[in-house]
C-alpha cells in the first residue's frame, strides 16, 4: 500500500466528515434512554410493584361487587332467601381476601 493511502486510511476516523452527526447522537442517547426505562419495568422489581398493584385493584374491585351485590338483595332481607344471600357475600368475601393473600404469598409481597 503506498504511503499516501496508509495515511489516508490512519486519518479516516478523525476527520470531521466521518464524525456521527449530532441527530443521531441524539437519536442513539434517546434510544438509550428507552431501553433503560424498559429494562426497569422489566426487572423483577418492577414486576413485583404491578403485581402489587393489580392484587390490591382486583381485590377492591371484587370487594366493591360484593356490596353492591348486597345493596341490590337487601329486597330479601325478610324472605327466606335472605340467609342464601348472606352466605353467598360471606363466603364471597372470604374467597377474595384468601386469593389476594394467597397472590401476595405468591410474589412474596407480605
Amino acid at each position: 500500500m503506498s504511503d499516501h493511502k496508509k495515511e489516508m486510511s490512519n486519518h479516516k476516523g478523525t476527520h470531521p466528515a466521518h464524525k456521527q452527526p449530532a441527530h443521531k447522537q441524539h437519536d442513539a442517547a434517546a434510544f438509550e434512554s428507552i431501553s433503560n426505562l424498559r429494562s426497569d419495568l422489566l426487572s423483577v422489581k418492577g414486576a413485583k410493584k404491578f403485581a402489587a398493584w393489580y392484587i390490591d385493584t382486583s381485590e377492591k374491585v371484587a370487594n366493591q361487587a360484593i356490596d353492591f351485590e348486597a345493596s341490590a338483595t337487601k329486597w330479601a332481607k325478610q324472605t327466606p332467601l335472605a340467609p342464601i344471600f348472606e352466605a353467598q357475600m360471606k363466603y364471597g368475601k372470604k374467597f377474595v381476601e384468601r386469593s389476594a393473600n394467597a397472590a401476595r404469598s405468591l410474589w412474596r409481597l407480605e
